[in-house]
């Protein structure tokens, strides 16, 4: 979400209100600040007075303020209109407004003033920030939707989070009970812990940047501050962030540097926050605050009722040497968490008054409830790849503008033929024609997350490769994979202007990707076959049936899939003298899409198979690192990406035009998620 005072619940606002600004707990600190200056030694009356003046102007001065009221209909350079709804509020940088699309469905848009920018540093620093949240796919994060300009502002556009953020629910509760910030701390941490998988750092965690989505589960925003550490043992120098938040290693500045743990910390200090009402460094003069974190001052208020376990826990976490700070899955393991009350969900009942029966869960039911957070927030996924930002992420492909192509997914002329999965004759159909599953596919959220997710994964890994040879670094650790031979499209016929797609893999499996988007592949080995269909939940839904158990509503769905079985088997030769069964999962194909120099397929498994026109055939595995080269004389090879890419081609089978291809093939992922 936009760094301002989040989603608030949705209600008009008076001009005032408009122009007014709320402080977190009373006080008058900055909502963000950065860079700041360490703090100095005491100050003189005099000197006190400056400063507030100097305060004040630099209020008067803040960069939000010159965001303009977007107009009543902003539209992308795609022509795709959003209706401007409520001033949802403000921070330091940026503006929040409703934005509203053609079908009602209202976004939250971070606006942000083109004349703010005035630096190619401040740019940047915008475009990393959309760079890092645009690759988060995470429950407890706010959902990254688009990014685009007009003349005066740039927009992001998020997810709608409607129930306020944790900073309007403390206003309102004052304190809440141990039982709902055990399941607060559990969505947070599990998002946090996804964040520094990917070696982001989000530096600016505080109650006011964390929201509650319509189902009241919690979800982290405003990536302004955030940053990728290029390795696990660096660090960043720069004094960031909000001051009741900053941990005491970031106010060392460059004598001192800050990682990971400074997320920790606020997590300790949002914990405090919730039970005790108010952060624990809490202030009036900013310099105070600094002064109290660098000695750890602070104090458990005692007329407050907060258990010894959570009072241990906070103490540890608030640890002023980073490393003395307990790590995400630590905390988790604290008595405090195993042995407390922990509820199911969190309820809307909750954002204005304490809900009935939470301090009464039993031990077994509480166990379980945690439990089903931990699953639920992430807890069990371990492996993330690297948020990558590369230098030509942030170069605009349009100097006059400010947002490149390669993070604006709105922004890009449609240079790809989107047949996901239905596509008329090649000789008839329009370039920009829109058809019906395509219409399907994109407007399916979960779908296109998981999709996008894999698409996204794939290519910070070939990114991260070529990035590792061109600077010099060794590639010893993508070499050294386990890889075997992939699954392969080795057959199809497109007849998507009356059923579907039909196509044969490299198992012998025969399916069809049918024109309503669902998909009937029959398996080879043994007489059963799969029904899949396009689920509202989980983006795919498969049933299996036997043979002898068939639903007679699949009965024209079979009959299309036999017929061009007959008809492949009859008049196509296979892609290589190498198929049959060789993996345990059974594969499907997810979409596919047809351009001048060649088809591009994506399989259920996540690899990507590219046929181009000169008859080489490329294949990336689900994560990037292995590459599949089938030749014109249908000979096969499978590789590390990372040996070929140092080779600048294969070792066996020579492909003259592969350092054109690989450039095609990053472009073209890049693109199927631009066009989104």
């Amino acid at each position: 979400m936009a760094s301002a005072r989040g989603s608030l619940p949705l209600q008009s606002l008076n001009n005032g209100q408009i122009n007014s600004r709320s402080n977190a707990f009373n006080v008058q600190t900055p909502i963000k600040t950065g860079p700041l200056k360490p703090p100095g030694p005491a100050a003189t009356a005099n000197q006190i007075a400056q400063q507030q003046d100097q305060k004040k102007k630099k209020k008067k001065e803040k960069l939000s303020s010159l965001c303009k009221t977007p107009p009543s209909i902003v539209r992308t350079r795609t022509g795709i209109g959003y209706h401007r709804g409520l001033f949802l509020g403000e921070g330091g940088f940026a503006r929040c407004f409703q934005m509203k699309d053609e079908s009602g469905k209202l976004f939250a848009a971070k606006t942000v003033a083109k004349a703010s920018i005035k630096s190619e540093k401040t740019k940047t620093k915008l475009l990393s920030e959309i760079k890092i949240h645009k690759s988060m796919v995470h429950p407890n994060i706010v959902r990254f939707i688009d990014c685009f300009e007009d003349d005066v502002n740039v927009y992001i556009l998020l997810e709608m989070c409607p129930n306020q953020s944790l900073m309007e629910l403390l206003k309102t509760r004052k304190a809440l009970t141990e039982p709902e910030v055990r399941f607060i701390m559990v969505q947070i941490i599990g998002a946090v812990k996804y964040l520094h998988s990917r070696r982001v750092i989000h530096r600016d965690l505080k109650l006011g940047n964390i929201f509650f989505d319509p189902d009241m589960n919690l979800k982290i925003g405003d990536f302004g501050l955030a940053s990728v550490l290029p390795s696990k043992g660096s660090r960043k120098y720069t004094i960031c962030g909000t001051p009741n938040y900053i941990a005491p290693e970031v106010l060392g500045g460059k004598a001192v540097g800050h990682s990971f743990e400074v997320d920790v910390w606020a997590i300790g200090i949002m914990m405090y926050a919730l039970l005790f009402g108010k952060p624990p460094f809490q202030s009036k003069d900013v310099q105070v605050i600094y002064e109290k974190i660098k000695k750890n001052d602070y104090i458990f208020n005692p007329t407050k009722d907060v258990s010894y376990q959570a009072k241990v826990l906070i103490k540890d976490i608030l640890a002023t040497n980073p490393l003395e700070r307990p790590s995400l899955d630590e905390i988790l393991e604290y008595s405090w968490f195993r042995n407390g009350s922990f509820p199911s969900s969190f309820t809307v009942e909750s954002l204005t008054q304490t809900p009935r029966n939470v301090m009464d869960i039993s031990k077994e039911e509480s166990a379980k409830n945690l439990a089903a957070a931990k699953a639920k927030a992430g807890f069990n996924e371990w492996h993330r790849n690297p948020v990558q930002i590369l230098k030509s992420d942030l170069e605009s492909e349009r100097p006059k503008a400010l947002l490149p192509t390669s993070l604006s997914p709105s922004n890009v002329k449609q240079k790809y033929e989107e047949v996901s999965p239905v596509i008329a004759s090649r000789e008839t159909r329009p370039k920009t024609k829109i058809e019906q599953v395509s219409k399907i596919i994109n407007n399916h959220p979960i779908l296109l997350e998981k999709l996008n997710h894999n698409i996204t994964s794939t290519l910070e890994n070939m990114q991260t490769i070529q990035e590792y040879i061109r600077t010099g670094n060794s590639v010893k650790q993508f070499i050294d994979i386990d890889h075997e031979r992939p699954v392969l499209v080795s057959k199809w016929v497109d007849y998507s202007n009356k059923h579907g797609f039909s196509y044969q893999l490299s198992t012998n499996d025969i399916g069809v990707l049918f024109n309503n988007g669902s998909t009937v592949l029959k398996i080879s080995d043994e007489e059963s076959l799969w029904h899949i269909i396009i689920d509202n939940s989980y983006g795919w839904t498969a049933h299996r049936y036997l043979a002898h158990d068939i639903p007679t509503r699949l009965k024209k769905e079979i009959e299309v899939v036999d017929f061009f079985s007959k008809y492949m088997k009859a008049n196509l030769c296979e892609v290589s003298e190498h198929s049959g069964k060789n993996v345990n999962d059974d594969v499907f194909l997810r979409r596919y899409t047809r351009e001048d120099h060649c088809i591009m397929f994506e399989l259920s498994n996540g690899s990507f198979q590219f046929n181009f026109k000169d008859h080489h055939k490329l294949c990336l595995s689900s994560n990037g690192l292995v590459i599949t080269h089938l030749s014109p004389h249908r000979t096969i090879e499978t590789y590390p990406l990372a040996q070929v890419l140092e080779k600048g081609d294969f070792p066996g089978a020579s492909d003259p035009m592969f350092a054109v291809k690989w450039e095609y093939m990053i472009a073209s992922l890049r693109n199927k998620l631009e066009m989104q």
